[in-house]
């Protein structure tokens, strides 16, 4: 019992410590994806989630650029090609300590890549998303965002193009590493 007692003990101390320590903001991080999107989610479609991967790098505290590439959905069947969502972004944050919360915008890009190489359609998209981090530890946070996209955003402001708020705007979580 008293072995038990002192394990609990210094997990707490440990988890203590690395939360108090977690203030620092990162200058460079990794973060592994795992997203849905909300039409996704309401037809309780599991099998189509979206997997990928982030790094960022923060020139100032609450500024830095991000690059991503998404594999859309890879599970839904058998694919011979793969579809790629590929973003730069400009991101703001708010590093709060433990909490930190983000904001971010730029242009996406479909890549299709197959035997015959990689396709690059020649209309851009464009992507904001919005989350936030609860730092863990000094090196690892986990966070949870959401993610929207504009196929066309000419098309948007002159009134021709819709709105899917349910099949462009991706929502999931992320583990990040930071340095």
């Amino acid at each position: 019992m008293r072995t038990k007692i002192m394990i609990i003990a210094a997990f707490i101390l440990v988890l203590s410590v690395g939360v108090v320590s977690a203030e620092v903001p990162s200058v460079f991080e990794v973060n592994v994806l795992n997203y849905y999107t909300i039409q996704d989610l309401a037809d309780t479609d599991f099998a189509t989630y979206t997997p990928g991967v982030r790094m960022a790098l923060f020139i100032t505290e609450w500024f830095g650029l991000s690059g991503e590439a998404l594999l859309l959905e890879p599970f839904s069947g058998v694919l011979p090609n793969y579809s790629l969502l590929v973003t730069t972004d400009l991101v703001f944050r708010w590093p709060l300590g433990f909490f930190e919360m983000f904001g971010a915008l730029g242009p996406a890009y479909d890549l299709t890549v197959n035997s015959g190489g990689i396709t690059l359609p020649a209309k851009v998209k464009y992507s904001g998303r919005i989350g936030f981090d609860f730092n863990i530890t000094p090196l690892f946070c986990v966070g949870i965002e959401a993610k929207h996209l504009l196929p066309d955003l000419s098309g948007l402001v002159a009134g021709m193009q819709g709105f899917d708020l349910l099949g462009d705007t991706f929502v999931g979580l992320g583990l990040k590493l930071k340095l």
